[in-house]
């Protein structure tokens, strides 16, 4: 299994949601790849390479992702999406903005508010095998 996260930055900063996204990523296993779409971001691209767990950084470098509009992000995401098993993006405004527009992109399913792998095998029992999963993670709190 490979998983794309989905960063939280301000173009100049990683966010701590995108840390939360990664913890949730490990705890469904496989690779984890993240994907910083935004303009002059390659500071936080910088960090994201350095959480621990992550393979690789993708870095979209673009005037059009500025602003992370979900129009010019969820075609990116969605053409990126298409090699990995599981798309992770963090449960916020930006997250709960784009996911719904790549799932509809890929015409699959969306889990929202990942709380527990229990859910994602409960979720998995009852889908299409070939199915592929979009998750909206849960602000985990490490333990």
């Amino acid at each position: 299994m490979t998983i794309l996260v989905i960063a939280e930055h301000s173009n100049v900063a990683l966010g701590a949601a995108t840390l939360n996204t990664v913890t949730a990523a490990k705890a469904i296993g496989g690779d984890i790849h993240v994907l910083v779409a935004g303009a002059g971001s390659d500071a936080a691209a910088q960090a994201a390479a350095k959480i621990d767990g992550v393979s690789k950084v993708l870095s979209a470098d673009n005037a059009a992702f500025a602003y992370q509009l979900p129009e010019n992000v969820a075609p990116l995401i969605a053409e990126v999406g298409k090699g990995y098993t599981h798309i992770l993006a963090a449960a916020t405004t930006n997250g709960k903005n784009i996911m719904p527009r790549v799932a509809a992109l890929l015409d699959v399913d969306q889990i929202s508010e990942y709380r527990s792998r229990k859910t994602l095998i409960r979720f998995n029992a009852q889908s299409m095998q070939a199915m592929r999963l979009l998750l909206y993670s849960q602000m985990l709190q490490s333990k």
